[in-house]
């Protein structure tokens, strides 16, 4: 699953409370942090199997729970397919990251959606909905296939809050990340 590689290796996961999700009609709701977004409609909900799959990799490395996959959806291509879209949507405890500063926080959160352990990704800057957001974004070829991620990162109600999106075409990549102009922080 290309959710599952998304998220970072070294945080385990946990599951999301206080959220409704209806994937066929591209809306989700996260009551506990206020927000609303509005994804892609049709894209297939692979939320409960993604949580399971890092479970396991969490129970081998004995590690606690800290992350929360709140989202994962992808459109169902297969990861070698130009076609590929996914996002994911977690968050990590905002106390749990000891840097004093909340940019410096995304940042590391940014990173570490990104595969990057131990670093930070150099980020934008961008508000929506009122909400600062750090922006980082990497590209990287395997064969013939260019994958590109996008992370946005935020820090709301105590929790640092990302969106990650993932495509194997730069068009379809921003198509996704354009998505972030539909989230509603209330």
């Amino acid at each position: 699953m290309v959710a599952s590689a998304l998220i970072m290796s070294a945080v385990p996961i946990a599951a999301g409370a206080g959220t409704e999700s209806d994937a066929n009609l591209g809306v989700y709701l996260n009551k506990e942090l206020s927000f609303r977004y509005s994804h892609p409609p049709g894209m297939k909900d692979e939320t409960e199997a993604t949580r399971a799959q890092l479970r396991v990799e969490v129970a081998k490395r004995q590690g606690k729970n800290s992350l929360t996959l709140l989202l994962a959806l992808t459109n169902g291509a297969s990861e070698i397919s130009p076609a590929l879209e996914s996002l994911t949507i977690q968050t990590y405890l905002r106390s749990a990251v000891r840097e004093s500063d909340d940019l410096v926080a995304e940042e590391k959160m940014s990173a570490w959606v990104l595969g990057f352990d131990g670093a930070r990704a150099p980020a934008r800057h961008f508000v929506i909905s009122g909400q600062d957001f750090a922006v980082s974004a990497v590209a990287s070829r395997q064969g013939n296939v260019r994958r590109g991620v996008v992370v946005w990162t935020t820090v709301r109600k105590g929790q640092l809050l990302s969106f990650a999106f993932v495509a194997n075409s730069p068009n379809q990549l921003q198509k996704l990340a354009e998505t972030m102009k539909t989230v509603q922080f209330y």
